[in-house]
């Protein structure tokens, strides 16, 4: 049942994310997207430490998936229903800050609910995690399909999923009993613990190269289906999910080569593929072919699956049991709440300074592909002189 609860929760977000610049264009709107991209991250700041360390020390990690998926759904609802209703973009910017700060420690949760309870966590959780990536899969299919990727509506059916898949975590989830029951203090109690983690010289590493690669990468769904549309696309939401459907594919390597690559490896081949990605939108607006921008689109999915999730997997490995909640939400805080947010300003302010003005599509992807190999020449001069020893096989 993890994999339904995963086909669930991500089945919302691929709805109305690779929709929302043409659900927002579509209002009128546009100008809210950056303030989208940043404010909700900035949000989620305050949340996702403390229910991470609240998942440790206090609470059953799937009761509080629950309640902050239910929490959180009203929200989503009002967000795009004030689109609808004509409000001002400011209430849209309002209801989904507020739906970030309720639901954004949910991917750490479930991610912890999978680690504490799979026998082979480095096989079976990509398998599982197959679960969210169809989720998100046919949920962009699903809003093309009924000729919804300019409608505020994909956002309320969005809401109604979010509400089965909360209930269904009570019922069908294992019980994640907290493992922490020796911390004390104002500081593990807002999960500020786990930035001691920075300490060890190859999670600090993968922190930091984790975080860069999100920056540029916050264009993907930010810019992409605007590129889409002006190529001549009709169907830029269906057509997002390439990138999903190549997940499948790149999450079962990923269980099929574990314990016998090691996961730097498969950290190395995300981020060269992200260079490639960028570069491969650049050529496709360079010689307006939209199949050239779908290969782009395919290879997010292997370069989300052997960043994001092998890299929750070489976290898992090198946390103690008492910290694990932490670590995953502290990854999430440095790549989807503060890479995020200088993500959202930096691809915006490129996109403005060179495709408004000047219809430099080009120009403005092989800039992003130069910033995403920084991370890579990063991780890689760190691995030098690293002894192999030092990462387990499995």
């Amino acid at each position: 049942m993890m994999a339904v609860v995963m086909f669930l929760m991500f089945l919302p977000p691929g709805m109305w994310v690779p929709s929302l610049p043409n659900v927002l264009e579509a209002h009128g709107e546009r100008w809210a997207l950056p303030y989208f991209m940043t404010l909700t991250p900035f949000m989620s700041i305050f949340s996702v430490l403390v229910f991470g360390a609240l998942s440790d020390r206090r609470m059953d990690a799937r009761t509080l998936l629950g309640i902050l998926g239910l929490s959180g759904a009203g929200f989503l609802w009002l967000a795009f229903a004030s689109l609808e209703w004509g409000w001002h973009a400011g209430w849209f910017l309002f209801f989904q800050s507020c739906n970030a700060l309720i639901s954004a420690p949910m991917i750490a949760l479930i991610t912890k609910v999978k680690l504490a309870n799979l026998l082979n966590p480095a096989k079976h959780f990509p398998l599982y995690s197959i679960g969210g990536t169809l989720g998100w899969l046919c949920g962009s299919v699903l809003v093309s399909v009924l000729a919804l990727d300019h409608s505020a509506q994909v956002g309320e059916i969005a809401c109604l999923v979010r509400i089965g898949m909360s209930v269904l975590c009570f019922f069908a989830l294992p019980a994640t009993p907290p493992t922490d029951r020796v911390s004390r203090g104002w500081r593990a109690a807002l999960g500020l613990t786990a930035f001691g983690l920075l300490r060890d010289r190859d999670l600090r590493r993968f922190y930091i190269a984790s975080a860069l690669l999100a920056i540029p990468g916050a264009a993907h769904f930010m810019i992409t289906p605007t590129l889409l549309a002006d190529l001549g696309s009709t169907h830029p939401t269906g057509q997002m999910g390439l990138g999903q459907a190549m997940e499948v594919g790149a999450m079962l390597l990923l269980s099929a080569l574990a314990g016998r690559v090691r996961i730097r490896w498969f950290l190395l081949w995300a981020m060269s593929l992200a260079v490639l990605r960028f570069a491969l939108f650049a050529l496709g607006a360079e010689l307006g072919m939209l199949v050239v921008v779908w290969l782009g689109i395919a290879l997010h999915g292997p370069v989300y699956t052997f960043m994001t999730v092998a890299g929750r997997l070489y976290l898992d490995k090198r946390v103690p049991d008492t910290m694990r909640g932490q670590a995953q939400a502290l990854y999430g805080l440095m790549v989807f709440n503060l890479a995020a947010i200088a993500g959202a300003f930096l691809c915006e302010g490129l996109y403005r300074g060179l495709v408004e003005t000047g219809e430099a599509w080009p120009i403005f992807w092989l800039s992003l592909s130069a910033a995403a190999a920084v991370p890579l020449v990063y991780f890689a001069l760190g691995l030098v002189g690293t002894r192999e020893a030092t990462e387990p096989s499995k």
